[in-house]
């Protein structure tokens, strides 16, 4: 492969041959002075095309810098960067694909925020997208597929896979694991005990993240596999409003077999799939539990599990299961939640060149009028989208939601293995020119449907799509992926305050989009901005080998449609989405780079700071300044937390290095204070304590939950003035941000605690309420959701609550597994006690955990 350094072919250099200026003569003049007027004119040329060159690509004048604001990314509360269209144009760096079937590809530059002109030039990059992904299967399949020459029609004894392939200069790259989130604290100077916190933890102020569990201080809304419910959030015992999604069950239109009773199973009763019995009447009513005993006995019981009934995707092939509610966002007398059904085409590729496993719907609900009597909510409109859910947001009334989707290039590669019977007894020349004339033929076809499906989704607006581009850079002669079209993510907007009217018969939205090779690694959202982290790749000619690097998509969300804005690349991959922070016109990014072949150290911690760009400083977000190797030799990132002009890092490989690090001078980042203690952090927490600064730690030592709180008010000399263990015990907030509670008037931290023993005995689900003064953690009240027997061998509906708490007027309400339960903070003392399961009247029989 090689760059395409000679030539340009969007943007051929100046035509200076004797010969190409005169086209009605071939052959070379002898005639001085037109010599001296072709030399004249071409040094004209070269001197415009540079200076056009120049003032295309270098740009003058400061960046524009926002209001600093204290509390850093978790205070960000206007827009950090205005992505307008740039007065100057980056210019793409191309690399011209190996193999039978002319293709180029451009690398991940800041030209590819530029988006599209029109819609033919992404017609033009999908068609050299899909003929490099036929160049490297056609070579790969000529280079190691000649047992097919010679024994065609026998059986194949290597199953080669079809989504394996990638270019030969590509090295393995190790992952590393993925840690924890960490979010912000607002702090109040009340001293009383009563206290209200019910807010979602967000990792930006301003900016609301989607949960299952939303709350307007009135009335609490949550999701509980395909159902939502509703209470007063200061006396359940009001009543509930239950939701139930619609569910239809029918196995007419079966994706492997069409329509039911399945005849091509009919053969022989071995092919015949089991199909299991329901469950007898006296079965499903079998120790069910009235909520006066559910009231009474510590945790919430489930029936015992006799016999189990679940659907096996897999075994039956047209089972349908539940829609299921993934995320809420609330908006004043608004509640939109994003549900998904199994996707009815997901296994009929053909009907689109983008499928997914979901089938998404925006629903929006009445928030304002609750039914408590067991009716639902009032549905004011709904709107299908494309895609796999990822993520979401609100911003003011602006909602944003992130979704991916699998884009179906098997389809277009299946006819070009060389183990279908067309290629058998070929010659690899033989194989290659007619695995060129049928990929040729699909090219154009697939090409064009794939638009119309992104024209669909797009209302058109082939300039709101980053352009296609494999997601590397360095010097490197090699195209790093083999498929540049994975993946299609979309960020599309809506308008939360639309009117009814609008809601019923106009739910519109907007979107934009970006191709990846692979699954969005994190997502970044603030002001304006939203940032799709994706994990690349860097060529290192120094080694010869690819390392991972970070890619930031930069989305223009100010306006009413999102578009592309800017680009970013970082080494290393980033530990979560709490480590990429928007501050005073800079985004910082904190990544752990893997290299196993170093003797030194397999690991190397960095922050690295990017300067946002003006209007007239192109799609580029240059890096301005970078730290130097944060922790020990092959430590990795476990936590970070970013606080205006300070970063708070955690590594970790046998000790726990907790380090301040001052962000103040945006080109010179630098570590002012550390300290060494065992165990490690996942998540790190800012708060408050007589007047001085303190981080909350959240993590594991050995096989304990571990509880730190570090006094950071001298920064550099951070001091552990306290820390707790829960031995043998396990806490999801350490990985999810959400699950985790601070109450700042009372002091107290609220989280979940899981211990399982494998028997029916020992087991714990539920919550610790903790005591936190500057110098002792000390437990209060252990709230048990679940009693162990249950827990082990119980029947319960098929979907689990993630542990979610919040505080009203000082009563704690936290919702787990499958109950919820509001106690008395003062007290300890158990108010309510809700078995949803019992309030649907369930007859299903799956496991606690499902």
């Amino acid at each position: 492969m090689m760059r395409e350094s000679d030539e340009d072919i969007e943007n051929p250099p100046p035509i200076t041959s004797k010969a190409a200026t005169n086209p009605h003569n071939n052959t070379p003049s002898n005639d001085p002075n037109k010599k001296i007027k072709i030399g004249l004119l071409s040094t004209f040329l070269l001197v415009v095309l540079v200076l056009c060159i120049s003032l295309g690509v270098v740009y003058q004048g400061n960046p524009s810098n926002s209001v600093e604001n204290e509390e850093g990314g978790g205070g960000d509360t206007r827009p950090e960067l205005n992505l307008t269209t740039p007065t100057v144009l980056e210019e793409a760096t191309y690399l011209v694909s190996p193999g039978p079937i002319p293709a180029r590809i451009r690398m991940a530059t800041p030209a590819i925020a530029n988006g599209y002109t029109s819609c033919a030039d992404l017609k033009d990059d999908i068609r050299n997208a899909l003929n490099h992904l036929a160049n490297t299967i056609i070579v790969e399949q000529s280079r190691n597929g000649g047992w097919y020459e010679n024994n065609c029609g026998r059986d194949d004894p290597v199953f080669y896979m079809e989504d394996s392939f990638a270019s030969p200069a590509m090295a393995e790259v190790e992952e590393s694991d993925m840690a924890s989130e960490s979010t912000a604290s607002k702090f109040q100077d009340d001293d009383t005990v009563t206290e209200d916190s019910y807010e979602t933890n967000n990792q930006v102020q301003g900016v609301d993240e989607a949960d299952f569990v939303k709350s307007d201080g009135k009335h609490v809304f949550t999701a509980y596999g395909d159902v939502i419910f509703v209470w007063d959030a200061l006396d359940p015992k009001k009543g509930l409003s239950i939701t139930r999604m619609p569910y239809n069950d029918t196995k007419e239109d079966c994706p492997y077999f069409g329509p039911m009773p399945v005849d091509v199973m009919e053969e022989s009763e071995e092919d015949t799939l089991p199909i299991r019995e329901p469950l007898t009447e006296e079965v499903m009513t079998t120790n069910v539990v009235s909520p006066e005993a559910a009231a009474s006995t510590p945790g919430s019981p489930g029936r015992n599990r006799k016999t189990m009934m679940i659907a096996d995707s897999m075994m039956m092939p047209c089972y349908k299961p539940k829609p299921q509610i993934l995320s809420f966002l609330l908006r004043g007398s608004r509640l939109t939640a994003i549900v998904s059904e199994q996707s009815s085409n997901y296994f009929r590729a053909e009907t689109s060149t983008l499928y997914d496993y979901q089938e998404l719907t925006i629903k929006v609900y009445d928030a304002e009028n609750v039914p408590l009597d067991g009716s639902p909510l009032s549905l004011l409109g709904e709107k299908k989208i494309k895609g796999n859910y990822h993520d979401a947001r609100s911003i003011d009334n602006h909602g944003i939601v992130i979704t991916t989707s699998n884009v179906n290039t098997d389809s277009f590669t299946s006819e070009l293995y060389r183990w279908r019977p067309q290629y058998c007894g070929l010659n690899s020349t033989a194989y290659e020119a007619l695995a060129k004339e049928t990929a040729l033929n699909e090219t154009e076809s697939f090409m064009e449907k794939m638009v119309k499906d992104l024209d669909v989704e797009l209302d058109g607006n082939c300039d709101s799509i980053f352009q296609v581009a494999s997601i590397q850079s360095g010097d490197s002669k090699e195209v790093y992926d083999s498929n540049l079209l994975g993946n299609f993510v979309r960020v599309l907007s809506f308008d939360m305050d639309m009117s009814t009217n609008q809601l019923t018969n106009e739910f519109t939205t907007s979107s934009s989009g970006t191709f990846a090779p692979g699954w969005p690694d994190s997502i970044y959202v603030s002001q304006g901005f939203a940032g799709v982290v994706t994990i690349g790749h860097t060529y290192d000619p120094s080694t010869n080998r690819w390392k991972e690097s970070t890619f930031v998509s930069a989305f223009d969300i100010s306006g009413s449609t999102p578009k592309p804005g800017a680009i970013a690349r970082a080494p290393g991959r980033p530990l979560n989405k709490f480590a990429t922070d928007l501050y005073d016109g800079h985004l910082r990014i904190a990544t752990t780079t893997f290299d196993w072949s170093n003797t030194e150290s397999t690991t190397v911690n960095q922050i690295f700071v990017f300067q946002l760009p003006a209007e007239d400083q192109g799609r580029e977000m240059k890096m301005v300044g970078a730290t130097e190797h944060l922790g020990k030799k092959n430590e990795r990132i476990t936590a970070v937390r970013f606080r205006g002009d300070r970063a708070y890092v955690v590594t970790f490989e046998q000790i726990d290095p907790f380090m301040v690090v001052d962000m103040g001078n945006h080109s010179e980042p630098k570590v002012i204070g550390e300290l060494e203690i065992p165990g490690f952090s996942q998540y790190l927490h800012w708060i408050q304590l007589e007047g001085k600064m303190f981080m909350l730690g959240l993590g594991r030592q050995d096989e304990d939950i571990k509880i730190g709180l570090f006094d950071i008010s001298d920064e550099k000399k951070p001091v552990q003035s306290a820390f707790h263990l829960e031995k043998q015990a396990s806490s999801s907030a350490g990985s999810d941000s959400l699950a985790f509670r601070y109450l700042p008037n009372s002091q107290l931290l609220i989280i979940p605690k899981r211990e399982w023993t494998w028997t029916a005995d020992g087991n714990f689900d539920g919550f610790v309420v903790y005591s936190i003064n500057a110098t002792h953690i000390t437990p209060v009240h252990e709230i048990q959701h679940a009693d162990s027997q249950s827990i082990y061998r119980g029947c319960w509906y098929n979907a689990y609550l993630q542990p979610r708490s919040l505080v009203f007027q000082s009563k704690l309400t936290t919702l787990l597994s499958h109950s919820v339960l509001s106690t008395d903070l003062g007290t300890g003392d158990t108010l309510f006690d809700l078995n949803l399961d019992t309030a649907l009247n369930n007859t299903e029989c799956h496991g606690y955990f499902w």
